[in-house]
Parts: C-alpha cells; sequence; structure tokens
C-alpha cells in the first residue's frame, strides 16, 4: 500500500551544500523532511526549502560520533519511514539510525567497511577481488615492507577528499613521511599503482545494482592525486571498460554486503581493461557527482535515492548508456602564496556551463592543491558529448583570471 502524504517523511543527517538536491527532490516528491545540521545551517535551508518540517542542531565541525544522538532525538519525534545521510561522518550514525528503525540502507557492516579503508581491503582479499598490496601499520613499523615496493601510496583509513593521502618515491622521501608522519597511525600504505582513474556510480536495492554511471578522472597526478575533472557518462566508446566496471561494482557490493542505497567505488586501470580497486564509499559522492551523474543520464538520483530510502521504486533509465556528457571542473592554484583576485567572468558566456562558484575568496591562503579544499573554483558543465565537454573544461582553465601574490602566507 502506498504511504500516505504524512507518512512519506525523511530524515537528513548532514545536509552540506551538494546534498541540497535531496531537499529539491524531496519538495517535488511532497514529502516531510527532518534535518540534522548546525542550527545556523538549519535555518538558513528553512528559509529556501518549504519540506523541512523540523530539525535537530549539531555543533560546528561535529565528527562521527556527535551525529547519532540529535539524530535519534529527531527520529523519535518524526517516526521517518526513511533516513539518508551525506557525507564520511554521517556514514556510521546513518547506518545505525536505519537499523534500529528497521527501513532501508546499505546496513551496519557495509556502513563500517565503507568507513575504513583497511577494512576494505581486508574484504576484498577475502573476496578475492583486484586490489593492491598492502600494509596497516604505524610508518615506523613499514619501512622494511615499503622501502622495496617503492613507489608506495600512504592515507588514513578514515578520511575522505584525498586528504592525507600522498604518494612516496625515494627512500629520502620515505624518511621525511616518518618525520611528519610518525605519530600519526596506524595508516595504510599501499603499492602504487600506474593508471588512469575512473569512478562507478551505482544505485543498489536489496543487494541488487539497479544503474550504473561510469565517471573519468583528471587529477594533479602525484604525489596528491587531487580532483580535477570528474567526466560523467563516461565509456560510449569503451564498451568493454563500463561492462568491466559494471561487473566490479557487482562484485564490492555482494562483498560488503550492502543492501540499500548508493555506492560509489574507485578504481584504476594499470592495463588496458585491467580494474583494480582504490576504494568504496557508501554514502553520497562529492565534487557535485550526484548532479553530473544526474544530467548526463536525464535522471534525478537524489529522487531516486530518496525512493529507495522509502521503499519505493525510483525511475530509472532502461541502460546505463548516458544521454549526455556531464561534468565538474576544479581549478587549482599554480603556486603558493595569498590569493588576489580570481575572475571567472567569462564562464557565464559558455552554454555548456550549467553554474560555477568560487570556493576561495581573496586575501585567502592558497596553494597548489594537496586536498580538495585547497581548490579555488568549481564549474559544473553540460554538453552534448564528451569531445564538446573536454573542450570546453580546457577553455574554461584557460579564460579563468587568477592572481596569487607569492610567498609563504601564515594562514
Amino acid at each position: 500500500m502506498p504511504l500516505t502524504a504524512t507518512e512519506r517523511t525523511v530524515v537528513l543527517i548532514g545536509v552540506g551544500g551538494m546534498a541540497e538536491g535531496y531537499l529539491s527532490a524531496a519538495e517535488t516528491m511532497g514529502l516531510r523532511v527532518g534535518v540534522v545540521e548546525t542550527a545556523d545551517r538549519c535555518g538558513a535551508l528553512a528559509s529556501r526549502f518549504s519540506c523541512i518540517a523540523d530539525f535537530e542542531p549539531v555543533e560546528e565541525g561535529a565528527q562521527d560520533e556527535a551525529w547519532l544522538a540529535p539524530a535519534t532525538v529527531l527520529a523519535d519525534r518524526m517516526r521517518p519511514r526513511g533516513v539518508l545521510g551525506f557525507a564520511e561522518p554521517h556514514v556510521l550514525a546513518t547506518a545505525i539510525l536505519q537499523h534500529r528503525l528497521g527501513v532501508p540502507g546499505p546496513g551496519l557492516d557495509a556502513a563500517v567497511i565503507s568507513r575504513n579503508k583497511a577494512l576494505q581491503r581486508g574484504e576484498f582479499e577475502r573476496a578475492d577481488l583486484p586490489q593492491p598490496g598492502y600494509l596497516h601499520d604505524r610508518l615506523q613499523n613499514a619501512t622494511e615492507w615499503a622501502l622495496p615496493r617503492l613507489p608506495v601510496v600512504v592515507k588514513p583509513v578514515s578520511m575522505q577528499g584525498s586528504r592525507g593521502v600522498e604518494r612516496i618515491d625515494t627512500p629520502e622521501e620515505w624518511q621525511d613521511a616518518l618525520a611528519r608522519r610518525g605519530s600519526e597511525g596506524p595508516l595504510l600504505v599501499e603499492e602504487y599503482v600506474e593508471g588512469h582513474e575512473y569512478s562507478v556510480e551505482a544505485l543498489v536495492e536489496n543487494g541488487r545494482v539497479l544503474f550504473t554511471n561510469l565517471t573519468r578522472k583528471e587529477t594533479t597526478g602525484a604525489p596528491f592525486f587531487v580532483e580535477l575533472l570528474h567526466e560523467a557518462g563516461y565509456g560510449t566508446e569503451r564498451p568493454v571498460l563500463r561492462k568491466a566496471s559494471e561487473e566490479l561494482c557487482r562484485k564490492v557490493v555482494a562483498a560488503m554486503g550492502v543492501s540499500t542505497g548508493i555506492v560509489h567505488l574507485e578504481f584504476r586501470t594499470p592495463i588496458a581493461e585491467e580494474l583494480v580497486i582504490m576504494e568504496v564509499a557508501v554514502r553520497t559522492p562529492g565534487d557535485h557527482l550526484m548532479e553530473i551523474v544526474s544530467r548526463a543520464h536525464g535522471v534525478d538520483i537524489y529522487e531516486a535515492c530518496l525512493r529507495l530510502a522509502l521503499q519505493e521504486t525510483p525511475e530509472l533509465p532502461p541502460g546505463s548508456e548516458p544521454a549526455r556528457s556531464a561534468g565538474s571542473l576544479f581549478l587549482s592554484a599554480e603556486c603558493a602564496g595569498t590569493l588576489v583576485a580570481l575572475d571567472l567572468a567569462d564562464w557565464a558566456s559558455h552554454s555548456g556551463v550549467a553554474r560555477y562558484g568560487i570556493r576561495l575568496s581573496a586575501g585567502t591562503p592558497v596553494r597548489p592543491a594537496e586536498s580538495s579544499g585547497d581548490r579555488l573554483a568549481y564549474a559544473v558543465l553540460d554538453c552534448a558529448n564528451a569531445e564538446e565537454m573536454r573542450r570546453l573544461a580546457e577553455e574554461l582553465r584557460v579564460s579563468a583570471s587568477c592572481e596569487i601574490a607569492e610567498g609563504s602566507p601564515t594562514a
């Protein structure tokens, strides 16, 4: 029996800028929404989205452990039929609340594995899935393993957005990393896999993959690999790669025991169509991926996720063939210093630019991107085909006017 209007209630745990698509879709669907966010953020959202019926605040900068209690309090008041989380700090609280309420979600085990890259390595090794050789330990205990395998990649087990990820090429760089990061840990030390970067965005219902999108990525390269371009709807000219990525995604979903929700799987291709898993997450992917996947396939992925959360049937395209090519472009500073001015006025004249924004203001210390937070600006691109989208991305890079006072500013 279909749910009534009052029964179609969803709690959103964390609503950053790239989660606003859930609220727009909820308005269209006529849902009643509860929000767990900071008080200021809740107030700003409520003034723009009439679907918000209630909220419960958290402190600014709240970490994983801080979200469960307010989410539970809000759920006790609203009795939602669905619960969705946004970013990494929300994954565990969301899964626990979904479990307590008996509503759809990826599952507690999948959420815990998603939140810990070392657990992912262990699970994928057990399932005999392709991934880099690795060691999980403090750096001072990893020297004997790492030096014969250089280059290696060092990463934290639970951060997102390229934070703390670096490639180490030489014994001297390893010693430098030991000096800088010896107090951290344990960290994940992995064999470096050369190859192009991709991701699969998938919708899953009761363990069955309903929909997949293939995204091509461009990054800053070594040592930090910060993403500068995502091309959704990729693979029309690479059918073997697309089929292989779909099959790998199904195996990852099975290995993790994912039940229902969205899956974001990142991999590299060292040789032709050979795929090697980098990491996976059961949460909303960042970098405007939800929006560009929606644009590429002509479907609202935010709405599809809400319908899955409510045990409703999402409207999805019959196949994985994209209708268009969409992308998210990011700018990185070319040198370290203080941002004086960033002029993107030319971007508005391009019909393929759906929207754009400046992420860092004048006076901010900047540097060539070492993490996602270092990027200066973004643009969401919507084009008829991949060639047009890539050409536009290059034109935008060239036309951006960025003035930086070089030096070593204090933050």
